[in-house]
């Protein structure tokens, strides 16, 4: 029995709303460019990717396993990296970029993942807009944060992504300053919403 055109509309709906960009939740998937996508894993389905027509899957997750996947999905690639501040997201970055742009030149579409496409997956989307977008880092960051407003490179992924615009373009645009509510070094990207919080602590103690 064939899909009634009723499902197929429901199913499309579906796709539009997990497509919500600019929606806080970690449980969308969003749009980088119209052939890159970065998401959670929590949103690998079958249905989501053959309805996405995703033809590359990289996944920055190595404490879970590959997952099966649509045959739609010609490339699946892990990449051995972990969320914490010492790992080595450098030696990824010319690699992973270099793939995204393969994919689209031969036209398919990739999706970048991690465990909850908050910091992983994020900065291996930033690389490839520096080196193939021509954009600059706080402009690549402020790109991909007004669509999911969630992403949090950690720090150690942020100053290795400071170094990777300064070899590109020969120049930074993202400095680590001092922040007192995260009592150590943050991107100046991330100030405003540490600001809040401080705010927001300095309210709730009764202070103006």
């Amino acid at each position: 029995m064939g899909i009634s055109k009723d499902n197929e509309l429901n199913a499309d709906r579906a796709v539009d709303n997990i497509l919500n960009n600019g929606n806080s939740s970690l449980f969308t998937i969003t749009e980088v460019t119209p052939d890159l996508l970065l998401c959670g894993a929590s949103m690998l389905t079958d249905k989501i990717l053959s309805r996405l027509n995703i033809t590359c899957i990289i996944s920055a997750s190595p404490e879970l396993p590959l997952i099966p996947v649509p045959t739609a999905v010609k490339h699946h690639y892990k990449i051995n990296i972990t969320d914490n501040t010492e790992s080595d997201l450098n030696s990824h970055l010319d690699n992973v970029a270099d793939l995204i742009n393969k994919i689209e030149k031969e036209g398919g579409k990739t999706l970048v993942h991690c465990v909850a496409g908050v910091s992983r997956s994020v900065s291996l989307c930033l690389g490839y807009l520096i080196k193939y977008k021509d954009m600059a880092l706080n402009d690549a960051f402020n790109h991909i944060h007004s669509k999911r407003p969630c992403i949090r490179p950690n720090n150690g992924f942020f100053t290795q992504l400071i170094d990777y615009e300064q070899k590109l373009r020969g120049t930074t645009t993202v400095q680590m300053v001092y922040n007192s509510g995260a009592q150590g070094l943050i991107p100046d990207v991330y100030e405003q919403y540490y600001y809040n919080t401080v705010k927001y602590k300095s309210r709730m103690h009764g202070n103006k």
